[in-house]
């Protein structure tokens, strides 16, 4: 019976305010978004180390006007939305974060993400948690629990995975048998694709006794434990990847499913992120000023999705000096 542990001869958390923070960003788009993200997080987190993987496939980016604390994963890997590719760009990008700075805790970002919360604070709730990631994870419906202990309320912003619609579609992206039809595409060119189709009825997949599905949102923010866990390349993990990489929406699965099945790992439900789902849909709206308020309500670490110049940006800021809030 799977699951693995975490490796208890791991250096331990670091329970002080000088608790260490790196960051993990996924890029695929306009340089001047993560540009931004850099630049802020190295006010308020004073230089921090970076990982970055950006898809130089879907757009240019000079590394040479990037901050030299931020390391490129190389060679980049072309990802896809909701892919297999996107995990398997991530945890490159975990991989050379561990490799170069091995941090007490890691947050996963994406270009179009902001701090909300001053550094000082996100350091002091991080030194003396007693939980080993924070990420929002449900089982898939039908599933039994995984060997992981939850705790905390899920986050609120995140209310529409757990509707009726969602819980039905998650089980068909993840447990459900597919038929594959072969159709042709003319995007990115003329090609032989194919049309996935849903089957009211369980199909091959590597969950049961000691490895249950979760899904949830993508982003979470993890300590070294969890990061030992995430790098480990098992058997259920591969067997995981394997079956992912034909299923939409991979992204909101693998991580879930891997922390939420391995015994001693503590888990809070609420991922410390905020974003504006407008009651579901595949992306979270874009944040406004009008939202400033919840969100700076909400102790939310990070926010999202920002757009390039948006003029909440400016009000978010107003409320934090380099480390501290005023």
């Amino acid at each position: 019976m799977f699951i693995q542990s975490y490796n208890s001869s791991a250096p331990p958390v670091t329970r002080n305010h000088a608790v260490s923070i790196g960051f993990v960003i996924l890029s695929h788009g306009d340089a001047a978004l993560l540009r931004r993200l850099v630049d802020r997080l190295n006010i308020l987190y004073e230089m921090p180390p970076i990982a970055c993987h950006h898809d130089f496939s879907q757009a240019p980016l000079d590394t040479r006007a990037i901050p030299g604390n931020v390391r490129f994963v190389e060679p980049a890997i072309a990802t896809g939305w909701g892919k297999l590719s996107v995990v398997t760009a991530g945890l490159a990008a975990l991989r050379l974060l561990v490799e170069t700075a091995d941090p007490d805790w890691f947050v996963l970002l994406s270009a179009t993400d902001y701090p909300v919360r001053a550094a000082d604070l996100v350091r002091a709730e991080l030194a003396s948690s007693p939980y080993d990631a924070y990420i929002d994870a449900q089982c898939v419906r039908g599933q039994p629990g995984g060997a992981a202990t939850f705790a905390c309320e899920p986050n609120p912003k995140l209310s529409h995975f757990s509707l009726p619609s969602n819980v039905a579609l998650k089980w068909q992206f993840y447990v459900g048998a597919q038929l594959w039809v072969p159709m042709p595409k003319n995007r990115p060119r003329w090609r032989i694709g194919r049309v996935t189709l849903p089957l009211p009825f369980a199909g091959p997949n590597p969950f049961g006794a000691g490895l249950s599905a979760y899904y949830g949102d993508h982003w979470f923010t993890a300590n070294r434990r969890a990061m030992a866990v995430l790098l480990e390349d098992s058997k259920p993990a591969e067997q995981l990847r394997q079956h992912l990489v034909r299923r939409a929406q991979a992204d909101e699965c693998y991580y879930q499913t891997i922390l939420g099945n391995t015994a001693g790992l503590n888990i809070c439900r609420d991922n410390k992120r905020y974003a504006e789902w407008n009651g579901g849909g595949a992306h979270p709206v874009a944040v406004e000023v009008a939202h400033v308020p919840a969100i700076l309500a909400s102790g939310a670490h990070f926010a999202r999705k920002f757009a390039l110049h948006s003029p909440a940006i400016e009000q978010i800021d107003a409320t934090m000096t380099v480390g501290s809030e005023t």
